[in-house]
């Protein structure tokens, strides 16, 4: 097993494992909603997609749909197609462990509650901060080849003289 995989399972289990706990802290101890002022911790239960997006739908639908778009994702990921083993591990164990909440209970449970936006968990934290690595990756890496690129045509143009 390549270095990048062993990264990528690595950080993609500590992230379900990290969600899972939270989870289950929650279930287990957080009863009412507790104010901390810029958030309210509150357990939440979002049977659609991202947002609530679909929570009329079949249960099966949805979750057939979120299962093929985090096997897409593990897939890329393997690939090396999301930008290396920390931020493809982090969207991958994001979305595996909500995947696993919604398998295992039939919804997400969620948890921070900003009150200005959704109701979130630590798995969407993960994602979101995984598509921001990733994108930052790809800034980089897109600048990285446009540099190589302006060397070697300033490179043939002096060979040409």
């Amino acid at each position: 097993m390549s270095r990048h995989h062993r990264g990528l399972l690595a950080v993609a289990i500590t992230a379900v494992a990290l969600d899972a706990g939270t989870k289950l802290a929650a279930l287990r101890w957080l009863r009412e909603p507790v104010d901390l002022g810029v958030v309210r911790l509150r357990v939440a239960y979002n049977t659609g997609v991202a947002f609530s997006f679909g929570a009329d739908q079949p249960r099966a639908l949805v979750l057939a749909l979120t299962g093929l778009a985090v096997l897409a994702l593990a897939v890329a990921a393997w690939r090396d197609h999301l930008g290396g083993p920390i931020p493809a591990g982090l969207i991958v164990g994001g979305g595996l462990a909500n995947l696993i909440d919604r398998t295992t209970g039939g919804s997400v449970v969620d948890l921070v509650d900003p009150g200005w936006f959704a109701v979130f968990n630590l798995a969407d934290v993960f994602i979101t901060t995984g598509v921001v690595l990733l994108f930052l990756t790809m800034a980089t890496d897109d600048s990285t080849q446009s540099d190589a690129a302006e060397e070697e045509a300033s490179a043939d143009v002096a060979r040409q003289r």
